[in-house]
């Protein structure tokens, strides 16, 4: 027979097992009395909780049977920063807690030769080489270098914990050599417009792909023309100008502005006027879209001038289309056009673009019979693309009326189904039927009828508001 205190000694160990397990989480024990319990949730979830040090399981977890005490709460997940938190627990008290983890971010160096290359990541620039990336979560990472003068390069860097990553990136130039020589010297040089010296001229980074190289001189043709440039290669030009007529050249760009001579129209540029008198002479340039440019020069007997307008572009795009289409649009009170079908279908119309001057209030009225005619009066900026997509409303005007025993209906007739059954609209784009047992009778009505009152006042407001402008 077991003795009294063996038995004693026995119910003490089991105690001393149960309050332990109770103490990991492993929920097999009821709180005890007195005892306080930490519940703890994560973002993310499935961090190692740890409590004084000792880990007590997987979040979410609940700790029960904890006296009271002040206890260290530590989470612990791959990939994020651990965390801490104190909980001075009460007796019988039951503590939540909710805690969001941060996630862990390595150090990454990045520098080029040479240096100034854009560092791309995701499609999102990290800033220029060299730079230092503190905030890059751990992983793989794909590092594109861009760089105006220097072919693209992309490289990978691993972030495995805190410990600082170097990448760094031979860019290869993207440049060609250029050499530009003309008889006579001192003729200014353009490429794709901008002015980089006069010849004899030596550039050493000019990108590559084409491009337009332009030799000018004051009383010569200027000399243009255009290259595909490799990088790296060097390439050579030699310009034999021509001196021009007597005369004046007037050059725009871009080009295709009309050209007036003191007021005469000459062509468009660039275009070269013959026999003018010595003396003052203003010549205007003006080109849709462009603020027109006007310029007066004295020309000296027997000299051949040269006149060039760099166009300031004043105008940005409407670009419009409407529902449905056929639908004639008036700008600032002038018709300007009709729009067109799209695919085969009245419904919708193709998309017109309307070049439109900055800085000032145009007004835009849509028409088309039978529909409500729309204005709308706005401003656009320079180079700047509105798009509108323009709904008309149909003018609803009843087209038949139909006598039941209990009700009359004005409505448009749609048809009559092979059941006799008549199917009908009566307010737009709303539809029913009629069984054919439920009709007296029904009969056509005209535009005059009393029902189609406010669709005439729509009709007539429609014809007000058409522009008489041509």
């Amino acid at each position: 027979m077991m003795s009294l205190k063996y038995f004693i000694k026995s119910m003490v160990g089991v105690a001393g097992l149960v309050s332990l397990l109770s103490l990991s989480g492993c929920g097999m024990e009821a709180p005890q009395k007195g005892k306080g319990s930490i519940s703890v949730e994560s973002n993310p979830e499935r961090a190692e909780l740890f409590i004084n040090g000792s880990s007590k399981g997987i979040t979410p977890v609940t700790i029960q049977g904890l006296p009271s005490s002040t206890y260290i709460v530590e989470l612990r997940k791959e990939g994020y920063e651990r965390t801490f938190n104190t909980v001075n627990l009460l007796e019988g008290q039951e503590e939540k807690l909710k805690i969001q983890m941060n996630r862990l971010s390595g150090l990454l160096l990045v520098e080029s030769n040479p240096s100034g290359a854009d560092v791309m990541i995701d499609g999102v620039s990290k800033g220029n080489t060299p730079v230092l990336l503190t905030d890059l979560p751990l992983g793989s990472y794909n590092l594109e270098f861009r760089s105006e003068t220097q072919l693209p390069r992309i490289m990978t860097a691993e972030l495995k914990d805190r410990t600082p990553v170097g990448i760094f990136a031979e860019l290869i130039s993207n440049t060609a050599l250029l050499d530009v020589n003309s008889t006579p010297e001192g003729a200014e040089v353009r490429v794709n417009g901008l002015l980089v010296g006069k010849t004899p001229l030596h550039l050493e980074e000019v990108l590559a792909g084409q491009s337009e190289v332009k030799i000018a001189k004051r009383g010569y043709t200027p000399y243009m023309v255009t290259l595909e440039f490799e990088a790296t290669k060097p390439y050579q030009l030699n310009a034999e100008l021509e001196a021009l007529p007597s005369g004046l050249t007037i050059i725009t760009s871009p080009e295709g502005a009309k050209v007036s001579v003191d007021n005469e129209p000459v062509g468009e540029a660039p275009v070269t006027v013959s026999d003018l008198k010595g003396g003052p002479h203003e010549i205007t340039a003006s080109l849709n879209g462009y603020a027109t440019k006007t310029k007066t020069i004295f020309l000296e007997p027997d000299i051949n001038d040269i006149v060039e307008f760099n166009m300031v572009k004043n105008s940005g795009t409407l670009v419009l289309d409407t529902e449905p289409a056929n639908v004639q649009v008036f700008l600032n009170g002038k018709l300007l056009t009709t729009t067109q079908p799209k695919g085969g279908s009245d419904t919708l119309s193709q998309p017109v673009r309307i070049t439109l001057k900055s800085g000032v209030d145009h007004t835009i009225q849509l028409v088309r019979e039978g529909f409500v005619s729309g204005s709308a009066t706005f401003q656009i900026e320079v180079d700047e693309i509105v798009t509108r997509h323009e709904v008309l409303k149909r003018i609803f005007v009843f087209d038949t009326r139909i006598t039941t025993q209990d009700s009359i209906i004005d409505c448009r007739f749609i048809q009559q189904l092979p059941n006799g059954n008549i199917r009908y609209e009566y307010r737009p784009g709303i539809y029913d039927e009629i069984h054919k047992s439920e009709v007296v009778r029904y009969e056509s009505i005209n535009l005059n009828d009393e029902a189609n009152r406010d669709a005439r006042r729509l009709i007539e407001r429609n014809r007000e508001a058409i522009p008489t402008g041509e």
